[in-house]
Protein backbone atom coordinates (compact mmCIF):
# COMPACT_ATOMS: atom_id res chain seq x y z
CA UNK A 1 0.00 0.00 0.00
CA UNK A 2 2.85 2.29 1.25
CA UNK A 3 4.78 1.56 -2.03
CA UNK A 4 2.27 1.55 -4.53
CA UNK A 5 0.42 5.17 -2.78
CA UNK A 6 3.75 6.73 -3.42
CA UNK A 7 4.53 6.09 -6.90
CA UNK A 8 1.21 7.07 -7.39
CA UNK A 9 1.65 10.70 -5.90
CA UNK A 10 4.94 10.60 -7.60
CA UNK A 11 3.76 10.04 -11.04
CA UNK A 12 0.88 12.82 -10.14
CA UNK A 13 3.81 15.12 -9.62
CA UNK A 14 6.19 17.68 -11.26
CA UNK A 15 8.99 14.46 -10.65
CA UNK A 16 6.86 12.40 -12.88
CA UNK A 17 9.58 12.01 -15.47
CA UNK A 18 12.22 10.96 -13.89
CA UNK A 19 13.04 7.13 -13.64
CA UNK A 20 11.10 4.99 -11.16
CA UNK A 21 11.99 1.59 -10.42
CA UNK A 22 9.29 -0.52 -8.34
CA UNK A 23 10.69 -3.59 -7.06
CA UNK A 24 7.85 -6.12 -5.55
CA UNK A 25 8.09 -9.56 -4.39
CA UNK A 26 5.53 -10.79 -6.82
CA UNK A 27 2.14 -8.67 -8.14
CA UNK A 28 -1.21 -8.50 -6.45
CA UNK A 29 -3.94 -10.60 -7.98
CA UNK A 30 -6.28 -11.52 -5.52
CA UNK A 31 -8.14 -9.35 -3.03
CA UNK A 32 -5.87 -9.99 0.09
CA UNK A 33 -7.07 -7.47 2.49
CA UNK A 34 -9.41 -4.29 2.72
CA UNK A 35 -9.00 -0.83 4.37
CA UNK A 36 -11.62 0.68 6.33
CA UNK A 37 -11.15 4.06 7.11
CA UNK A 38 -12.57 7.31 8.15
CA UNK A 39 -12.10 10.91 6.27
CA UNK A 40 -13.34 14.49 5.63
CA UNK A 41 -13.63 15.26 2.54
CA UNK A 42 -13.00 13.43 -0.73
CA UNK A 43 -9.00 11.79 -0.46
CA UNK A 44 -6.77 10.14 -3.50
CA UNK A 45 -8.69 6.90 -3.65
CA UNK A 46 -12.65 8.16 -3.58
CA UNK A 47 -12.96 6.66 -7.45
CA UNK A 48 -12.46 3.19 -6.36
CA UNK A 49 -14.09 3.04 -2.66
CA UNK A 50 -16.38 -0.20 -2.53
CA UNK A 51 -18.07 1.33 -0.13
CA UNK A 52 -18.47 4.51 2.38
CA UNK A 53 -20.95 5.18 5.41
CA UNK A 54 -22.22 8.18 7.12
CA UNK A 55 -22.87 6.76 10.43
CA UNK A 56 -21.49 3.17 12.36
CA UNK A 57 -22.96 0.90 15.14
CA UNK A 58 -20.30 0.79 18.45
CA UNK A 59 -21.39 -2.04 20.27
CA UNK A 60 -19.32 -1.69 23.50
CA UNK A 61 -19.35 -3.39 27.49
CA UNK A 62 -22.51 -3.39 30.17
CA UNK A 63 -24.46 -3.24 27.16
CA UNK A 64 -23.26 0.41 25.76
CA UNK A 65 -24.69 0.16 21.98
CA UNK A 66 -25.29 3.29 19.98
CA UNK A 67 -25.68 4.61 16.19
CA UNK A 68 -23.11 7.16 15.80
CA UNK A 69 -23.34 9.59 13.43
CA UNK A 70 -20.25 10.77 11.83
CA UNK A 71 -20.40 14.54 11.28
CA UNK A 72 -18.48 15.45 8.00
CA UNK A 73 -16.00 12.53 8.49
CA UNK A 74 -17.29 9.09 6.56
CA UNK A 75 -16.18 5.76 6.92
CA UNK A 76 -14.82 4.27 3.67
CA UNK A 77 -14.12 1.01 2.52
CA UNK A 78 -11.41 0.07 -0.24
CA UNK A 79 -10.56 -3.13 -1.61
CA UNK A 80 -6.91 -4.04 -1.86
CA UNK A 81 -7.75 -5.76 -5.51
CA UNK A 82 -9.33 -2.34 -6.55
CA UNK A 83 -6.34 0.07 -5.06
CA UNK A 84 -3.59 -2.40 -6.79
CA UNK A 85 -5.73 -2.32 -10.39
CA UNK A 86 -6.36 1.29 -10.55
CA UNK A 87 -2.78 2.13 -9.46
CA UNK A 88 -1.15 -0.26 -11.80
CA UNK A 89 -2.86 1.15 -14.68
CA UNK A 90 -2.44 4.72 -13.59
CA UNK A 91 1.40 4.07 -13.43
CA UNK A 92 0.77 2.28 -16.91
CA UNK A 93 0.74 5.38 -18.28
CA UNK A 94 4.04 6.57 -17.48
CA UNK A 95 7.06 5.21 -19.42
CA UNK A 96 9.15 6.46 -16.74
CA UNK A 97 8.00 3.51 -14.06
CA UNK A 98 8.84 0.23 -14.36
CA UNK A 99 7.80 -2.56 -12.46
CA UNK A 100 10.03 -5.38 -11.16
CA UNK A 101 9.08 -8.87 -9.18
CA UNK A 102 11.82 -9.86 -7.36
CA UNK A 103 13.34 -10.43 -4.43
CA UNK A 104 15.75 -8.07 -2.39
CA UNK A 105 18.74 -9.11 -0.67
CA UNK A 106 20.10 -6.29 0.54
CA UNK A 107 19.52 -2.21 0.82
CA UNK A 108 22.39 -0.20 1.43
CA UNK A 109 23.29 3.47 0.91
CA UNK A 110 25.99 6.10 0.23
CA UNK A 111 26.51 9.51 0.70
CA UNK A 112 25.19 9.94 -2.91
CA UNK A 113 23.08 6.94 -4.23
CA UNK A 114 21.05 3.87 -2.73
CA UNK A 115 21.95 0.46 -3.87
CA UNK A 116 19.28 -2.17 -4.14
CA UNK A 117 20.68 -5.97 -4.62
CA UNK A 118 17.84 -8.23 -6.02
CA UNK A 119 18.17 -11.66 -7.06
CA UNK A 120 17.99 -10.11 -10.37
CA UNK A 121 20.20 -7.90 -10.29
CA UNK A 122 21.76 -4.56 -8.54
CA UNK A 123 20.08 -1.25 -8.78
CA UNK A 124 21.03 2.03 -8.24
CA UNK A 125 19.43 5.23 -7.56
CA UNK A 126 19.19 8.59 -5.93
CA UNK A 127 16.33 7.66 -3.29
CA UNK A 128 15.33 4.37 -2.39
CA UNK A 129 11.74 4.60 -0.73
CA UNK A 130 11.86 1.06 1.27
CA UNK A 131 8.62 -0.27 2.41
CA UNK A 132 9.36 -3.46 4.07
CA UNK A 133 8.83 -4.76 7.44
CA UNK A 134 9.94 -7.07 9.86
CA UNK A 135 7.80 -7.64 13.04
CA UNK A 136 10.71 -6.84 15.82
CA UNK A 137 10.83 -8.83 19.15
CA UNK A 138 10.48 -7.46 22.31
CA UNK A 139 13.90 -6.48 23.45
CA UNK A 140 15.11 -6.65 26.98
CA UNK A 141 17.19 -4.44 28.91
CA UNK A 142 19.96 -6.51 31.05
CA UNK A 143 17.59 -7.41 34.46
CA UNK A 144 15.50 -4.37 34.13
CA UNK A 145 12.60 -5.37 31.82
CA UNK A 146 11.69 -4.82 28.46
CA UNK A 147 12.55 -1.37 27.29
CA UNK A 148 9.47 -1.14 24.24
CA UNK A 149 6.25 -2.16 24.53
CA UNK A 150 4.83 -4.29 21.95
CA UNK A 151 1.42 -5.60 20.94
CA UNK A 152 -0.16 -7.20 17.96
CA UNK A 153 -3.03 -6.61 15.90
CA UNK A 154 -4.30 -9.72 14.42
CA UNK A 155 -7.56 -10.66 12.38
CA UNK A 156 -9.17 -12.65 10.49
CA UNK A 157 -11.92 -11.89 7.99
CA UNK A 158 -14.40 -13.77 6.21
CA UNK A 159 -16.33 -12.38 2.74
CA UNK A 160 -19.83 -13.99 3.32
CA UNK A 161 -22.83 -14.41 1.76
CA UNK A 162 -26.39 -15.81 2.74
CA UNK A 163 -29.10 -16.77 1.23
CA UNK A 164 -32.04 -14.13 3.51
CA UNK A 165 -31.42 -10.90 4.26
CA UNK A 166 -29.29 -10.30 7.04
CA UNK A 167 -27.24 -6.92 7.05
CA UNK A 168 -28.31 -2.87 6.86
CA UNK A 169 -26.01 -1.88 3.82
CA UNK A 170 -26.54 1.33 5.13
CA UNK A 171 -24.56 1.00 8.65
CA UNK A 172 -21.16 -0.86 9.00
CA UNK A 173 -20.30 -2.47 13.03
CA UNK A 174 -16.74 -0.25 13.38
CA UNK A 175 -16.34 -2.39 16.65
CA UNK A 176 -18.29 -5.32 18.97
CA UNK A 177 -16.81 -5.59 22.01
CA UNK A 178 -19.92 -7.89 23.35
CA UNK A 179 -17.83 -10.96 22.24
CA UNK A 180 -16.26 -13.39 25.32
CA UNK A 181 -12.98 -11.29 25.74
CA UNK A 182 -10.66 -13.74 27.59
CA UNK A 183 -9.24 -10.71 29.17
CA UNK A 184 -7.39 -9.61 26.70
CA UNK A 185 -8.86 -7.38 23.66
CA UNK A 186 -11.29 -9.24 21.05
CA UNK A 187 -13.67 -6.97 18.81
CA UNK A 188 -15.15 -7.87 15.34
CA UNK A 189 -16.20 -5.53 12.75
CA UNK A 190 -19.41 -5.91 9.96
CA UNK A 191 -18.71 -4.42 6.83
CA UNK A 192 -22.24 -4.80 4.87
CA UNK A 193 -21.79 -4.70 0.80
CA UNK A 194 -25.86 -5.31 0.82
CA UNK A 195 -28.55 -7.40 2.67
CA UNK A 196 -26.91 -10.42 1.72
CA UNK A 197 -23.13 -9.95 2.04
CA UNK A 198 -20.33 -8.54 4.09
CA UNK A 199 -17.08 -8.72 5.40
CA UNK A 200 -16.78 -9.58 8.98
CA UNK A 201 -13.37 -9.66 10.78
CA UNK A 202 -12.50 -10.97 14.40
CA UNK A 203 -9.66 -8.72 15.64
CA UNK A 204 -7.47 -8.93 18.49
CA UNK A 205 -4.59 -6.48 20.31
CA UNK A 206 -2.70 -9.44 21.82
CA UNK A 207 1.40 -10.03 22.40
CA UNK A 208 0.76 -13.56 20.75
CA UNK A 209 -1.03 -14.88 17.56
CA UNK A 210 -3.58 -17.35 17.56
CA UNK A 211 -4.40 -20.89 15.59
CA UNK A 212 -5.96 -20.45 12.29
CA UNK A 213 -8.48 -22.26 13.98
CA UNK A 214 -9.07 -20.23 16.70
CA UNK A 215 -9.87 -17.11 14.50
CA UNK A 216 -12.03 -19.53 12.17
CA UNK A 217 -13.93 -20.29 15.93
CA UNK A 218 -14.30 -16.60 16.70
CA UNK A 219 -15.65 -15.95 13.32
CA UNK A 220 -18.32 -18.69 13.64
CA UNK A 221 -19.54 -18.14 16.92
CA UNK A 222 -19.80 -14.21 16.23
CA UNK A 223 -21.96 -15.07 13.03
CA UNK A 224 -24.23 -17.58 15.30
CA UNK A 225 -24.66 -15.53 18.69
CA UNK A 226 -24.77 -11.82 16.85
CA UNK A 227 -26.43 -12.37 13.72
CA UNK A 228 -29.71 -13.96 12.19
CA UNK A 229 -27.71 -16.04 9.98
CA UNK A 230 -28.40 -19.81 9.43
CA UNK A 231 -26.93 -20.22 6.33
CA UNK A 232 -23.62 -18.92 4.58
CA UNK A 233 -21.00 -19.48 1.98
CA UNK A 234 -17.44 -18.14 2.45
CA UNK A 235 -16.61 -16.25 -1.02
CA UNK A 236 -13.14 -14.63 0.51
CA UNK A 237 -10.96 -14.76 3.47
CA UNK A 238 -7.74 -12.24 4.47
CA UNK A 239 -5.74 -12.29 7.61
CA UNK A 240 -3.45 -9.66 8.28
CA UNK A 241 -1.30 -8.39 11.86
CA UNK A 242 -0.15 -5.12 12.54
CA UNK A 243 2.97 -4.31 15.25
CA UNK A 244 1.56 -1.75 18.02
CA UNK A 245 4.90 -0.99 19.30
CA UNK A 246 6.68 2.44 20.55
CA UNK A 247 9.79 1.30 19.31
CA UNK A 248 11.10 4.51 17.45
CA UNK A 249 11.29 3.51 13.96
CA UNK A 250 14.35 5.37 12.00
CA UNK A 251 12.64 6.93 8.48
CA UNK A 252 15.73 7.87 7.00
CA UNK A 253 18.16 5.43 8.79
CA UNK A 254 20.93 6.14 5.62
CA UNK A 255 21.55 9.29 3.30
CA UNK A 256 19.85 7.88 0.88
CA UNK A 257 17.26 5.62 2.07
CA UNK A 258 13.96 6.59 3.50
CA UNK A 259 11.12 4.13 4.97
CA UNK A 260 7.66 4.46 4.55
CA UNK A 261 4.51 2.72 5.68
CA UNK A 262 5.09 0.74 9.08
CA UNK A 263 8.79 0.27 8.90
CA UNK A 264 8.63 4.05 8.98
CA UNK A 265 6.77 4.77 11.82
CA UNK A 266 3.65 5.62 10.22
CA UNK A 267 1.23 3.21 12.47
CA UNK A 268 -0.72 4.52 15.07
CA UNK A 269 0.42 2.23 17.88
CA UNK A 270 -2.42 2.42 20.19
CA UNK A 271 -5.04 1.49 17.40
CA UNK A 272 -3.07 0.01 14.75
CA UNK A 273 -4.43 2.44 12.32
CA UNK A 274 -2.32 2.88 9.06
CA UNK A 275 -3.90 4.06 5.79
CA UNK A 276 -4.49 7.45 6.92
CA UNK A 277 -1.56 8.83 8.10
CA UNK A 278 0.48 6.85 5.39
CA UNK A 279 -1.35 9.00 3.02
CA UNK A 280 -0.70 12.02 4.59
CA UNK A 281 2.72 11.63 5.01
CA UNK A 282 3.67 10.25 1.59
CA UNK A 283 2.23 13.48 0.16
CA UNK A 284 4.11 15.31 2.39
CA UNK A 285 7.27 13.84 1.33
CA UNK A 286 6.84 13.99 -2.76
CA UNK A 287 5.96 17.91 -2.09
CA UNK A 288 9.47 18.07 0.05
CA UNK A 289 10.65 16.12 -2.53
CA UNK A 290 9.55 18.70 -5.37
CA UNK A 291 11.06 21.85 -3.44
CA UNK A 292 14.40 20.53 -3.10
CA UNK A 293 15.43 16.75 -4.81
CA UNK A 294 18.92 16.41 -3.43
CA UNK A 295 17.39 17.10 0.53
CA UNK A 296 15.95 14.56 2.49
CA UNK A 297 12.65 13.99 2.25
CA UNK A 298 11.63 13.56 6.06
CA UNK A 299 11.96 17.27 7.34
CA UNK A 300 9.87 16.22 11.15
CA UNK A 301 8.75 13.29 13.05
CA UNK A 302 6.22 11.67 11.75
CA UNK A 303 4.62 11.52 15.04
CA UNK A 304 4.23 14.73 17.02
CA UNK A 305 5.99 13.92 21.02
CA UNK A 306 2.81 14.87 22.40
CA UNK A 307 0.55 11.48 20.32
CA UNK A 308 4.05 9.37 20.69
CA UNK A 309 3.46 9.92 24.63
CA UNK A 310 -0.67 9.14 23.92
CA UNK A 311 0.13 6.26 22.35
CA UNK A 312 2.44 4.59 24.97
CA UNK A 313 0.35 5.22 27.61
CA UNK A 314 -2.59 3.27 25.68
CA UNK A 315 0.12 1.00 25.68
CA UNK A 316 0.64 0.32 28.65
CA UNK A 317 -2.85 -0.01 30.30
CA UNK A 318 -3.54 -2.83 27.08
CA UNK A 319 -0.13 -4.47 28.21
CA UNK A 320 -0.33 -4.61 31.66
CA UNK A 321 -4.60 -4.98 31.68
CA UNK A 322 -5.15 -2.24 34.07
CA UNK A 323 -8.60 -1.83 33.19
CA UNK A 324 -10.44 -3.78 29.88
CA UNK A 325 -10.56 -2.51 26.89
CA UNK A 326 -14.05 -2.71 26.10
CA UNK A 327 -14.65 -0.34 28.90
CA UNK A 328 -11.57 2.24 27.29
CA UNK A 329 -13.46 2.19 24.05
CA UNK A 330 -16.95 2.40 25.48
CA UNK A 331 -15.75 5.72 27.36
CA UNK A 332 -14.36 7.07 24.79
CA UNK A 333 -17.48 6.62 22.35
CA UNK A 334 -20.27 7.20 25.15
CA UNK A 335 -18.77 10.78 26.26
CA UNK A 336 -17.30 11.89 22.78
CA UNK A 337 -18.80 12.53 19.22
CA UNK A 338 -17.38 10.01 16.67
CA UNK A 339 -15.76 13.18 14.73
CA UNK A 340 -13.88 14.20 18.13
CA UNK A 341 -12.62 10.68 18.64
CA UNK A 342 -11.43 10.75 14.61
CA UNK A 343 -9.91 13.75 15.16
CA UNK A 344 -7.99 12.84 17.74
CA UNK A 345 -6.92 9.48 16.80
CA UNK A 346 -5.63 11.52 13.08
CA UNK A 347 -3.68 13.96 15.70
CA UNK A 348 -5.48 16.64 14.27
CA UNK A 349 -7.42 17.88 17.43
CA UNK A 350 -6.27 21.23 20.05
CA UNK A 351 -5.41 20.66 23.33
CA UNK A 352 -8.87 21.11 24.58
CA UNK A 353 -10.34 18.72 22.50
CA UNK A 354 -7.46 16.26 23.64
CA UNK A 355 -8.68 16.66 27.36
CA UNK A 356 -12.28 15.85 26.68
CA UNK A 357 -11.06 12.46 24.85
CA UNK A 358 -8.69 12.10 27.95
CA UNK A 359 -11.24 12.73 30.78
CA UNK A 360 -13.47 10.31 29.13
CA UNK A 361 -11.02 6.96 29.99
CA UNK A 362 -10.47 5.53 33.65
CA UNK A 363 -9.01 8.26 34.98
CA UNK A 364 -6.83 6.12 37.64
CA UNK A 365 -5.23 3.28 35.39
CA UNK A 366 -4.51 6.05 32.86
CA UNK A 367 -3.14 7.93 35.37
CA UNK A 368 -0.87 5.12 36.88
CA UNK A 369 0.19 3.77 33.42
CA UNK A 370 0.62 7.30 32.57
CA UNK A 371 3.75 7.56 35.49
CA UNK A 372 5.21 4.64 34.55
CA UNK A 373 5.35 5.57 30.86
CA UNK A 374 7.39 8.47 32.08
CA UNK A 375 9.41 6.85 34.13
CA UNK A 376 10.16 4.56 31.72
CA UNK A 377 11.31 7.12 28.92
CA UNK A 378 13.45 8.80 31.62
CA UNK A 379 15.47 5.36 31.80
CA UNK A 380 15.56 5.15 28.59
CA UNK A 381 17.31 8.92 27.92
CA UNK A 382 19.56 8.38 30.88
CA UNK A 383 20.80 4.79 29.41
CA UNK A 384 21.70 6.12 25.74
Amino acid sequence: MAGLSLAYYLHRSSLRHKKILIIDRQKKTRNDRTWAFWQEGEGAFESILYRKWDSIWFHGSNGFSRKLSLGKHQYKLLRGIDFYTFVHQELARNPQITFLYSPIQSIQSSNDEAIVQTEAGEFRASWCFDSTHVLQAMKPLPDQGFIYQNLLQHFKGWVIRTDQPAFDPQVPVMMDFRIEQHDECRFVYVMPFSETEALIEFTLFTPALLSQEAYNKGLRSYIQQFTSIQNYEILEEEFGIIPMSDEPASENPAPRIIRIGTGGGYTRASTGYTFTRTQKRLQQLVQNLETSFEESPVTDKVIPALNYFYDQVFLNVFLKKRVSTAAIFTGLFRKNPAERIFRFLDEETNLTEDVKVIVSVPILPFTRAAVDVFKRNIQEIRQR
